[in-house]
C-alpha cells in the first residue's frame, strides 16, 4: 500500500506507536484505535479502499496483543471483493486473524473454491496461500481435487504453490495425497527449478513415511544433484557462487534416507557424494553446510571406506578451525562418523579434548557427548577424568545428571580393574550426591560382595581394598547420603578385613557412631548405619557403651523404621548366639530358603492350644464371629454377591382384598384414640 492510499489517521497511529515510551502508553493508544475502528466498521457502505486500510489497522492491534475479533468477519467479506488488491488484503488478514479450526472458516471455503478455479493466476495464488495456512481435515475433500489439478497449471508460481499446498495436505491426511502420488512424482521433472525444488519437500515426507515407495527415484535424485553441482541451473539460484545450496541440502537429506541399509541404492550415490563434497569446499559458510550434509548422508547410507575417510578428513578441518560455529559442526559430524566406525576418530582425540577448554558452553557440551561416543578400553581413564573434572566444576543440574549417567556407564563398561572402578564411583557419589540413582550404588555393593567369581583370593583382596578405602572416606566431615549408605554396607559386611594402620574394630565402631549424628537428607541413611553396627557387634561379640548410647538415643526416633531397628538390636543383644545366626559374616550372596508354611512353629502352636489358647481365625471367620456376637465358631457363610435375577412383575390387587379405611372423625376407633383417618382425621379435628 503506497502512502497516497492511506489516511492521516493511519499515519498518526503508526507515529504514536513508534513514539510511545511504555507499554501502558502503547496499550492506551491501541484501546483508542480499537474504539475508532469499531465505529468506522459499523458504518454502512464502506468502500474497498477504506476497508483495506481498516484491516491493516486491525492487524496492528492484533500484533500488539489486543483482540480485534470484531474485524474478522470484515476480513472474510473482503476476500469476496472483485478488486484484486482488496481480495489479496482480505486473504492476508484472514491468514493472520484466523486459524484452521476457526468458526468463520466455513464462510471461506466457497470463496477459496471459486478463486482456485479463477482465470487470474494472482487470485489463484492468493487462495493457495490461504489453503496452506488455514486448511483443516474437513476442508481437504472439498479443496484437494482443485489443488491437485493446479499441478499442471501453465504458470510456474501456481504450480509451486500447489505443490506446497499438497505437502500441507500430506501432513494432515496422508491417504488423500497418496492417491495423487503419480502426479506429484511428475513435478520432480518440472522445467522450472523452483517448482522442482518445492516438490522435494513433499517427496521427502513421503519417503519418511514409506521408504520403499521412493526407492525407484534414486537415479532421478542423483541426476538432479549432478546437474546442480555442474552449474546447469540458472545463476539466479546461486548463493555466494554456490549453485542452489538449499536444493543440494534437501537432496542430500533424501538420499541419506533412501540409502539407509540399502547397498544397491547407496552405490549409485557414492560418486556424486564425493563430487559434491569436492565442489562445496570453497571456503564459504554455505559450502560448509553442504559438506556437513554430505557427511550426514555418508554416515546414514551403506558404508564406503573411501567416502568415510573423505568425510573424516573434511570434518577434522572443521574441528581445527578457530571459528566456534565450524568447531561445533566438526564435533557434531565426527560424532556421527564415530557411530559408523570409531577408528576414524582415533587420530582426532587430542583435538577433541582441546575443545573442552573452549569458553563456548554449547560446544563444550557437544564435545562431552562426542568423547562419550569415542571412548574405548584404551582411552577410558582419560575420558572419565575429563568428564569428572567438568562434573566437579559445573553448576548446571541437568548437565551434572547427564555426566553422572555417562561416567557410570563408561566405568561399568571399560573399567581396567575393580579398584579403579571403586575409586571412580566414589568420586561420582561424592560429587553427584542425590543425582546418582540407587541402582548404581546397588551395582557397586554387588560387585564387592560377588567379586569376579574367578579367583577367591583376588576377590578377598579387592574387598580388603574397599574396606580400607571407605574407612579413609568416613573420616571426611561431609559425605553424600548415597556414599554413606555404601560405606555402611561395606563396613558392616567386611569390617574384619581391615588392614589399614591405626584402625581397630573399636575405631570403626566409633567412626560409624560419629557419622550417625550427621544431618542427612535421606531418612533411610541412619538405618544403614544402625545395620552396620548390628552386624559388627553381632559378628564379633563386642560390647560398646558408645553403641548402647546411640541405640538408646534413636530408639525414640520419629521414624518407625529406625525405631524398629533399634529395638531389634536390643533384643538380639540378649542372645549373642542367635544374633550371630541372624547376622552371619559375608552372607549377602547366599540363597535364603523360605518356609512359607512356617512348619517350625507347629510344636509351639500345639503347645499353646493344649494350654487353652484360642485357635487362629482368618478374616472371614472373624467377620462371622463379630456378626453373631463373638460366640459362633462355625465357619462364616460366603460374602453376599450381586443378584441378577429380575424382580417379578407386580400383580393388580383384586377388589375387596383389603378393608376400606374408616373415614375421619373425632371419635374414631383408632388405637390411639384419634380419628381412624390418620393424619387427615387429626387435622380435621383441630380445625
Amino acid at each position: 500500500m503506497s502512502g497516497g492510499h492511506l489516511s492521516k489517521e493511519f499515519f498518526e497511529l503508526v507515529k504514536s506507536i513508534g513514539e510511545s515510551r511504555s507499554k501502558q502508553e502503547e496499550d492506551k493508544i491501541i484501546v483508542g484505535e480499537i474504539a475508532i475502528l469499531k465505529a468506522h466498521l459499523s458504518q454502512p457502505q464502506i468502500s474497498p479502499k477504506k476497508m483495506k486500510e481498516y484491516m491493516i489497522r486491525a492487524v496492528y492491534c492484533e500484533m500488539l496483543g489486543h483482540d480485534a475479533g470484531f474485524a474478522y468477519i470484515h476480513a472474510v467479506k473482503l476476500t469476496h471483493e472483485k478488486n484484486l488488491f482488496a481480495k489479496r488484503i482480505g486473504y492476508l488478514t484472514c491468514n493472520l486473524f484466523l486459524h484452521k479450526d476457526h468458526e468463520l472458516m466455513l464462510l471461506l471455503i466457497n470463496t477459496m473454491q471459486r478463486d482456485l478455479q479463477s482465470a487470474n493466476h494472482l487470485e489463484v495464488c492468493a487462495a493457495l496461500t490461504s489453503v496452506c495456512r488455514l486448511v483443516n481435515n474437513e476442508m481437504i475433500p472439498a479443496i484437494s481435487p482443485l489443488v491437485f489439478k493446479l499441478l499442471s497449471h501453465p504458470q510456474e508460481v501456481v504450480r509451486k504453490k500447489a505443490i506446497v499446498a499438497s505437502n500441507r495436505f500430506f501432513k494432515l491426511e496422508q491417504s488423500v495425497v497418496l492417491d495423487y502420488k503419480d502426479q506429484i512424482r511428475k513435478v520432480l521433472c518440472d522445467p522450472d527449478p523452483s517448482v522442482m525444488g518445492a516438490s522435494l519437500h513433499i517427496l521427502y515426507e513421503i519417503a519418511k513415511a514409506n521408504v520403499s515407495s521412493c526407492k525407484d527415484l534414486v537415479p532421478s535424485f542423483v541426476s538432479i544433484l549432478k546437474q546442480i553441482t555442474e552449474h546447469r541451473l540458472p545463476r539466479d539460484f546461486d548463493y555466494h557462487r554456490m549453485p542452489a545450496p538449499w536444493l543440494q541440502v534437501k537432496l542430500l537429506s533424501i538420499l541419506g534416507l533412501l540409502g539407509t541399509a540399502d547397498q544397491k541404492s547407496s552405490e549409485q550415490m557414492y560418486e556424486i557424494l564425493q563430487e559434491c563434497m569436492r565442489r562445496a569446499d570453497s571456503g564459504v559458510n554455505v559450502g560448509y553446510a553442504i559438506i556437513y550434509e554430505c557427511v550426514k548422508c555418508i554416515t546414514r547410507i551403506y558404508p564406503d571406506h573411501s567416502l568415510l575417510e573423505l568425510a573424516a578428513s573434511n570434518i577434522s578441518r572443521f574441528i581445527s578451525s578457530d571459528n566456534h560455529n565450524l568447531k561445533y559442526l566438526g564435533v557434531t559430524g565426527l560424532a556421527q562418523i564415530v557411530q559408523v566406525n570409531a577408528s576414524y576418530a582415533a587420530e582426532h582425540q587430542m583435538v577433541v579434548v582441546d575443545c573442552l577448554e573452549d569458553t563456548d558452553e554449547t560446544l563444550k557440551r557437544k564435545t562431552l557427548d562426542l568423547l562419550f561416543r569415542m571412548t574405548n578400553p584404551q582411552n577410558a581413564t582419560v575420558v572419565v577424568d575429563k568428564l569428572t573434572f567438568h562434573m566437579r566444576t559445573s553448576v548446571d543440574t541437568h548437565l551434572r545428571r547427564e555426566l553422572v549417567q555417562r561416567i557410570t556407564s563408561l566405568a561399568e563398561r571399560f573399567a581396567p580393574d575393580n579398584e579403579w572402578y571403586v575409586n571412580t564411583m566414589n568420586t561420582v557419589f561424592e560429587l553427584g550426591g542425590d543425582l546418582v540413582p540407587s541402582e548404581t550404588a546397588y551395582n557397586l555393593m554387588r560387585l564387592v560382595a560377588e567379586g569376579t567369581g574367578e579367583d577367591e583370593e583376588k576377590d578377598q583382596e579387592f574387598r580388603r581394598f574397599a574396606v580400607n578405602t571407605y574407612l579413609k572416606l568416613l573420616e571426611k566431615s561431609t559425605l553424600s547420603d548415597i556414599l554413606v549408605q555404601v560405606i555402611a554396607w561395606v563396613l558392616g559386611e567386611y569390617a574384619r578385613l581391615v588392614t589399614e594402620d591405626g584402625y581397630t574394630m573399636d575405631d570403626i565402631i566409633d567412626l560409624l557412631c560419629d557419622c550417625i549424628d550427621r544431618p542427612f537428607e535421606d531418612v533411610s541413611t541412619r538405618g544403614y548405619l544402625v545395620n552396620a553396627l548390628m552386624k559388627i557387634v553381632g559378628q564379633r561379640g563386642i560390647t560398646s557403651s558408645t553403641v548402647d548410647g546411640v541405640i538408646r538415643n534413636y530408639r525414640s526416633s520419629r521414624l518407625t523404621d529406625l525405631q524398629q531397628r533399634c529395638y531389634e538390636f536390643e533384643q538380639l543383644r540378649q542372645s549373642p548366639g542367635l544374633m550371630q545366626k541372624v547376622l552371619p559374616y559375608d552372607a549377602s550372596c547366599e540363597d535364603i530358603t523360605m518356609n512359607k508354611g512356617l512348619t517350625f512353629l507347629d510344636s509351639f502352636v500345639r503347645q499353646k492350644l493344649d494350654e487353652g489358647a484360642k485357635p487362629y481365625q482368618d478374616a472371614v471367620q472373624r467377620a462371622s464371629a463379630k456378626e453373631f456376637g463373638g460366640h459362633s465358631n462355625e465357619p462364616a457363610e460366603s460374602k453376599p454377591t450381586l443378584n441378577f435375577t429380575p424382580y417379578e412383575a407386580p400383580s393388580k390387587p383384586q377388589a375387596g382384598a383389603f378393608p376400606s379405611a374408616p373415614m375421619g372423625g373425632v371419635g374414631g376407633g383408632g388405637p390411639f384414640g384419634g380419628g381412624g383417618g390418620g393424619m387427615d382425621g387429626g387435622f380435621s379435628s383441630n380445625s
